[in-house]
């Protein structure tokens, strides 16, 4: 955990900023292997959600940025929450709960209230008029060392390797 002292954050900021980027199904192959080749990245975490399409997140970091990427055909994110469809960047945090706190202090508005999910929970802000950030409490360390070939992936290196 970083000591960052920011009034949003205080304590409680894990990782980030990720940009949010949403590709295709068939686009998440060249996009990893050039961001690994050329920035250096690796492959943090990969996960599906079923409820959501089966749509798959890829967590990719580097020194020069990181990147959650959703991959999820464009029909199936038109569905999505507008709030899901709409997220700029992502921040892993420890208590999403006391961010919230921060947040009504400072009059950022709370879009979604903390919920549970695969990686183990989720919320959003939007900081400003059509800027939303998305805070993840990251408890499912079982995400963190993915199989690679389990979700089509296996060209594209070992994630504790890569």
């Amino acid at each position: 955990m970083t000591t960052l002292e920011n009034p949003l954050f205080t304590q409680h900021l894990v990782s980030g900023p990720y940009e949010r980027l949403f590709l295709q199904p068939g686009q998440e192959h060249a996009y990893i292997r050039n961001y690994q080749k050329f920035l250096n990245g690796k492959i943090e975490y990969v996960f599906r959600i079923e409820e959501y399409f089966n749509l798959m997140v890829v967590g990719l970091t580097s020194t020069l940025g990181n990147v959650s990427l959703v991959v999820i055909e464009p029909q199936h994110r038109a569905q999505l929450p507008d709030f899901i469809q709409d997220t700029n960047t992502m921040y892993v945090v420890d208590d999403i709960e006391a961010v919230y706190r921060n947040a009504e202090q400072l009059g950022i508005a709370i879009l979604q209230k903390r919920t549970p999910n695969i990686m183990g929970a989720q919320g959003r802000l939007e900081l400003a008029p059509g800027y939303i950030i998305e805070l993840a409490e990251a408890t499912n360390q079982a995400l963190f060392h993915p199989n690679l070939a389990d979700f089509g992936l296996s060209e594209l290196g070992n994630a504790d390797s890569v």
